[in-house]
């Protein structure tokens, strides 16, 4: 099932109740801001980063990137100037600034935290259903194109 959409398989994959997708969605400032770290890039530079990088499970619509990185320079996490670097139209260079750099720090720390509790929780429903990792339906293993 993608992310973001529905509810579980046995819900008749309606929206409501219990049940909620991660917000994939919202995962894509401290995408920007790991791309960005590496370096400035134009807006469609970035496109081709994020899809090739898979950590988002699906293509990011182009007028969501531009609205999230609009966002991201007015809260000061990224810089932008014109290029007039080679051929064609003008171009928006992004570039992290130190807020943002402290941000991706802040996301990083956040995401191991969360990283060792949802390990622990999965150990446990192991121990209790005597199931191998990955042996349980829905379960992810380890190089899997399964969003989680």
């Amino acid at each position: 099932m993608p992310h973001g959409f529905g509810g579980p398989p046995w819900h008749g994959g309606k929206r409501g109740g219990w049940f909620m997708q991660p917000p994939v969605w919202g995962f894509l400032q401290p995408n920007l801001l790991l791309i960005l770290a590496q370096g400035p890039q134009h807006g469609y530079s970035l496109m081709d980063a994020l899809d090739k990088s898979q950590f988002l499970g699906s293509a990011v619509d182009v007028g969501n990137l531009y609205r999230t990185l609009r966002r991201m320079e007015a809260e000061g996490l990224v810089v932008s100037t014109w290029s007039e670097d080679g051929p064609g139209p003008n171009k928006r260079v992004y570039k992290i600034t130190e807020a943002g750099e402290q941000l991706l720090r802040f996301w990083a720390s956040s995401l191991e935290q969360r990283v060792r509790v949802i390990n622990r929780f999965i150990d446990e429903f192991h121990r209790v259903f005597g199931e191998e990792e990955g042996a349980s339906a829905g379960t992810t293993g380890e190089g899997s194109d399964e969003t989680i």
